[in-house]
């Protein structure tokens, strides 16, 4: 990838709860279009969290690729868990999404994660996509 071209991305996020089995869900893409990827499992049994509930403005990330963001941050995308408290799944260079999945348990933690994240300030994902640049 150019560096040219990385500038003009986004990460999308969204948020999956299943209260019955006591589920959460964070989805990652680059594309909304991939969203439509997604299992039916997660559609069909997962509420989708509003913006509102998480109080976000938005639900992107300006500048930053899922994929940048996994090599600064790691496997957890920012996510302040530990690795046994959940799993992932990376499919964004099948169906261009990437998934973790915890416990509701842990939602507090998720959310304020996720806001964190749309959160950045300008220096530091300009020091993600430096990381990024370095390594390729």
């Amino acid at each position: 990838m150019k560096k040219k071209e990385m500038l003009f991305y986004h990460s999308y996020i969204r948020v999956f709860i299943n209260e019955e089995e006591g589920d959460v869900i964070l989805s990652l893409t680059k594309n909304p279009k991939f969203w439509g990827n997604l299992p039916t499992e997660i559609t069909s049994s997962f509420r989708n969290m509003k913006r509102l509930e998480l109080n976000a403005e938005k639900m992107f990330i300006k500048y930053i690729l899922p994929e940048q963001l996994i090599k600064s941050a790691g496997v957890a995308a920012g996510i302040n868990l530990s690795m046994n408290k959940m799993t992932t799944e990376n499919l964004l260079n099948e169906k261009g999404y990437y998934l973790i999945k915890t416990s509701t348990r842990y939602l507090n933690k998720v959310l304020i994660s996720v806001k964190k994240l749309l959160n950045l300030s300008p220096s530091k994902k300009f020091e993600i996509i430096e990381k990024c640049i370095s390594k390729e």
